[in-house]
């Protein structure tokens, strides 16, 4: 094994071991059912285990302890896939009166995932940039330490679910744009968003921004029916496996999301919220501090303004410098992120719009792009990315640990049992690992790094031109 390749190794243990431990520290702090949205989908999964597909508004049955307690469940306009997977483990658990323990293990299940979602972060960064493999462990390293990513990755939530086949969307999409559609990958790609659309809806979206930027390559570039044909197939899949479940949505609420518009300013849970023009709420300054203000960085806001804004901002400027601007893979995966943000955000203005909620999480799924531009901006001076990359995750980890470990006092009526000694414990080995993927990024980055965004075909190409 090349030194290369230790220390991708190394990389990869460290970012994967250090996102684990920073979800479980928070799941060990932070009390059992403290926000509604999780009791409520701890609610779907257990009754999923009992083979009930809970319908929308239908009463909380999971017996229930701690924390709050929600009118109603309010998860039923979720496809069933996390649920799938959280069933089998809060199910059997529950009924065996292990209530604490049916919790904690379903939240060890979005732990796991949650590492998923690193690694498909590395992996697309190594797609993308295969000859900067620091890129894509720094990028890694952002993703797991990221507090906002460490509370949802140690709660019972699908979001990181989500986040993780978006991801895997858009690297698969990065193959195409930069290798050609073959069969196999667009089989990929049908295959993850099918599995994304069975997480959330705004799944839908991002297979659509996928298929107009490689529909549009095509049309300039391609023209061959074959390739047609496959794309359209890979579109065509995830709608055909998850209609019947929009169509029960549309049945139950007259839209396919299953947005109970006629509740919005009524007493309950959404008497607070009121239905308005997009624009209105586009250009409301507390939407937008809801949308880019994880609660992990309300208490120190300007800090954490800094750490999540200059590695991005850096991270364009580098790829605003270097990017030819043709028809190169390198064009259309930047409109391909571009949209992304663009569509991602405008759908949440367009949610907050009818009524719903604003919040951080669900920009979620923007970890790709928000993590690789970091990653590029972390180790744009390569000489320098050991000493950058260590401040970055110095100042975000001391952020971090302020977050996950004092327990939240807003856990409802009853607090469940936390166990600060085992997260500060977890606290502890995160900072090990980190510093394990500070290792790999410094010993990875060097001055003679190839050009950014060049894979080893290009690079191998150019030379011998």
């Amino acid at each position: 094994m090349s030194k290369t390749s230790r220390l991708w190794a190394v990389g990869l243990v460290a970012n994967v071991v250090a996102c684990a431990a920073v979800c479980a520290a928070y799941a060990l702090s932070q009390p059992l059912y403290g926000t509604a949205d999780e009791s409520a989908h701890a609610d779907h999964a257990y009754r999923l285990w009992h083979g009930e597909l809970m319908r929308i508004g239908d009463p909380m049955q999971m017996p229930q302890l701690w924390g709050f307690h929600p009118p109603f469940d309010w998860t039923g306009q979720h496809p069933p896939l996390y649920y799938l997977f959280q069933a089998p483990v809060i199910g059997p658990l529950t009924d065996a009166d292990h209530l604490l323990i049916a919790g904690l293990a379903g939240r060890a299940v979005t732990v796991g995932v949650t590492c998923l979602l690193v690694m498909a972060v590395m992996w697309v960064a190594y797609v993308i940039a295969p000859t900067r493999p620091a890129v894509a462990v720094a990028a890694g390293a952002v993703t797991a330490v990221t507090p906002g990513v460490a509370s949802l990755g140690g709660m019972i939530l699908n979001d990181t679910m989500f986040a993780l086949w978006v991801t895997l969307m858009v690297g698969v999409t990065v193959r195409m744009l930069r290798r050609g559609i073959g069969t196999a990958s667009a089989a990929a790609f049908a295959i993850c968003a099918a599995a994304a659309l069975a997480t959330r809806l705004p799944g839908a979206v991002v297979i659509a921004v996928c298929m107009a930027v490689l529909g549009v390559r095509w049309l300039l570039e391609d023209r061959r029916w074959a390739t047609l044909a496959r794309l359209g197939g890979a579109a065509l899949f995830p709608v055909v496996v998850n209609a019947w479940f929009y169509l029960r949505n549309l049945r139950a609420t007259g839209n396919l999301s299953g947005a109970q518009t006629e509740l919005v300013g009524q007493p309950g849970p959404l008497q607070n919220r009121a239905v308005r023009p997009v624009y209105e709420a586009a250009l409301d300054p507390e939407v937008w501090r809801q949308l880019l203000t994880p609660l992990a960085l309300e208490a120190h806001p300007f800090l954490g303004v800094l750490l999540t804004t200059v590695p991005v901002v850096a991270g364009v400027v580098v790829i605003l410098r270097r990017i030819q601007l043709r028809a190169s893979a390198e064009m259309w995966v930047g409109l391909l992120a571009i949209a992304l943000v663009v569509a991602i955000v405008g759908l949440q203005l367009t949610y907050v719009a009818q009524g719903g909620g604003a919040s951080w999480r669900y920009l979620v799924p923007l970890t790709v792009v928000s993590a690789l531009l970091s990653g590029i901006g972390l180790t744009a001076v390569p000489r320098l990315s050991g000493v950058v990359v260590g401040l970055w995750l110095v100042a975000t980890y001391a952020l971090m640990i302020g977050y996950v470990v004092p327990p939240n006092a807003g856990a409802g009526d009853v607090m469940a049992p936390t166990f600060p000694s085992a997260a500060a414990a977890a606290v502890v080995l995160a900072g090990v690992a980190l510093a394990g993927a500070l290792v790999s990024v410094a010993g990875l980055a060097g001055p003679d790094s190839p050009t950014l965004g060049r894979d080893r075909h290009q690079a191998g190409a150019e030379a011998r031109t």
